[in-house]
């Protein structure tokens, strides 16, 4: 197999660990030094930086979160002055204040080169490559980020960017593009969209792989992208935040993506599992909540920082066949514990609704939860589901559909839920990030507080 770095992608376990923990020192002090908000939460918790001497002293170290980055909104957490920084990036600020992020010239061109690199060589991508770019430019980080990717590979690049449905699709055909960059959603839709205007992704695009990310996406769901496109067509996957650099954080191997893991760069983070609710780590196989230390960063380091995102630890997280032995597996992540629903007290993950789907046979792409509140104050499940046309035109397949989908829910999910059988391509298609969830409860109660 080939590496971008084979030095550091083979770097055996007792090495890295050693690595990792100088690293780790020399962050903690830098932060402690530079950053204020790191010297008050190191100062009120009797922390010393020479109390962190190891990985294993981080449970020491109180975690940092969203609200604290936008306490220090603009530069609080730089760590260095603004003259230092090469660029900026921004969260999209959709549920609050944006975080920036900067970048120093060596944080831009030398780490995030190596990152995205070592990346897309393990995805098989390279010179010969002609890649369909379709993330977003500005200051969100996925279309600068697979642009780094292809000139560090030597890939020829498409940045067509977000959107352009019907030209996405000729283009493909036309150009015969190699891999694919965007949300496993916008996927599903451009192949959609193909068919229904006489393309066949299978026979008249050349696609043999894709760096995909940006949202949850059941492992059911991706193998049937898969079968939508040409024979040996591998869906790869690759996480990261904004926070922590970009989409740089975690990718697929030819071993652990049929698996749906991810190997986590460790010599640039440090990655632990903890319980969301008492913040104690977890081991192999538990699920739990991603938490990472930055281990390389010169700009917008950070320690422990909660992504709120569930995930967890392979139950063999060491020891991969691809060669990356000392780089940690984890698993796909399932979603996030800031988006989990509570249905009649019932903890609901939308990734558990769309794997259930995407099982039943007569089930289209699009799909929608809806929650709202009845007369007697009970939280309602509304599940609605677009059908295959051939089992729109069938009562008896409709009913199929409804029947197999609310035995599902109540056998996976513990409550019960109504479901409701739409029409082909009735429901909201998405070019970004799919809005699955409806909660009307949240929009009534928003309501109530305006008028009072």
């Amino acid at each position: 197999m080939e590496y971008f770095n084979k030095a550091m992608d083979t770097i055996s376990l007792e090495d890295l660990k050693s690595l990792q923990n100088e690293r780790l020192k020399n962050v903690v002090e830098k932060c402690y030094q530079n950053i204020p908000y790191y010297r008050e939460l190191f100062d009120c918790n009797d922390i010393n930086p020479k109390h962190i001497r190891s990985t294993d002293d981080l449970v020491n170290v109180p975690f940092t979160e969203k609200k604290d980055l936008r306490d220090y909104y603009p530069y609080g957490l730089l760590g260095i002055s603004t003259e230092q920084i090469h660029r900026f990036a921004a969260s999209s600020g959709t549920t609050g204040i944006p975080t920036l992020t900067g970048y120093t010239d060596k944080d831009w061109n030398e780490t995030l080169r190596d990152q995205m690199g070592r990346i897309w060589k393990s995805f098989g991508i390279g010179d010969k490559d002609l890649v369909y770019q379709c993330y977003g430019y500005g200051l969100f980080l996925g279309g600068v980020c697979m642009e780094m990717a292809a000139k560090a590979v030597g890939a020829t690049l498409f940045p067509a960017g977000p959107g352009r449905t019907m030209a996405a699709i000729q283009w493909l055909k036309d150009m015969k593009h190699t891999v694919i960059c965007c949300t496993p959603t916008f996927l599903a839709y451009l192949t959609s969209e193909a068919g229904k205007n006489g393309i066949d992704p299978k026979k008249d695009w050349a696609l043999r792989t894709g760096d995909f990310g940006g949202e949850v996406a059941a492992p059911s769901f991706r193998r049937k992208l898969e079968a939508d496109l040409s024979p040996g067509f591998v869906y790869n996957e690759t996480y990261g935040l904004s926070e922590l650099g970009g989409a740089c954080v975690a990718f697929s191997c030819p071993h652990s993506v049929k698996d749906n893991q991810l190997h986590v760069l460790g010599d640039h983070y440090f990655v632990e599992v903890i319980n969301p609710e008492t913040g104690e780590r977890v081991g192999p196989g538990e699920e739990g909540e991603l938490v990472f230390t930055t281990l390389t960063r010169e700009s917008s380091p950070l320690i422990r920082w909660r992504t709120r995102d569930m995930s967890g630890f392979s139950s063999e997280r060491y020891g991969c066949p691809c060669g990356r032995e000392a780089h940690p597996l984890i698993n796909y992540v399932t979603g996030r514990t800031d988006d989990v629903l509570k249905v009649r007290g019932t903890l609901v993950f939308p990734s558990q609704i769309e794997e259930i789907l995407t099982r039943v046979h007569g089930v289209g792409e699009g799909w929608q939860i809806v929650i709202d509140q009845s007369p007697d104050a009970l939280d309602t499940l509304l599940i609605m589901v677009e059908a295959y046309p051939d089992c729109w035109e069938k009562k008896e397949e409709k009913e199929r559909i409804r029947a197999e989908i609310s035995a599902h829910i109540q056998a996976r999910v513990g409550i019960g839920a109504l479901i409701e059988i739409k029409e082909p391509s009735s429901l909201p298609r998405f070019e970004g990030k799919a809005k699955r969830v409806l909660d009307r409860r949240k929009v009534d109660l928003t309501i109530n507080e305006g008028r009072g």
